[in-house]
Parts: structure tokens; C-alpha cells; sequence
């Protein structure tokens, strides 16, 4: 088994480099998870052009199918 990672998304309504909340939870987490050898990335979602809505891919170049891979 390969070594761990994780992935914070952050909800934040802030577009970077704006403070956040969010982002910073989201950064001691994974300050957290890193004591434990887990690597790992925070994605500020506001700053991807991610469209509404209740599928995988809402088309016309929404980004949330990347942030999903």
C-alpha cells in the first residue's frame, strides 16, 4: 500500500489570498495529518470555476471534475 494523502476542500466564500477561516481549520488539518505521515493539498474552491449544481459535471468548463481526480 502506498503511502497516504489527503485532500481539504475549502469552502470558503474568500478568493485567495484573502484570510480564511476555513483555510486555516483546513491547514491544521493537515498539519495534524502530516505528524502522521499523511501528505496531503488544500483547494480553495472559490478559486476554481466550479458551477452549481447536482452532478459530477454541470459542462461549459466547469472545473469540479478536475478538483474531483
Amino acid at each position: 500500500m502506498g503511502a497516504l494523502s489527503a485532500v481539504v476542500l475549502a469552502c470558503t466564500l474568500k478568493p485567495s489570498p484573502a484570510p480564511s477561516s476555513s483555510v486555516l481549520l483546513g491547514e491544521q488539518v493537515l498539519d495534524a495529518l502530516g505528524s502522521f505521515g499523511v501528505g496531503g493539498e488544500l483547494v480553495r474552491v472559490v478559486d476554481h470555476d466550479v458551477r452549481f449544481g447536482v452532478t459530477t459535471d454541470e459542462g461549459d468548463g466547469d472545473a469540479w471534475p478536475q478538483l474531483r481526480a
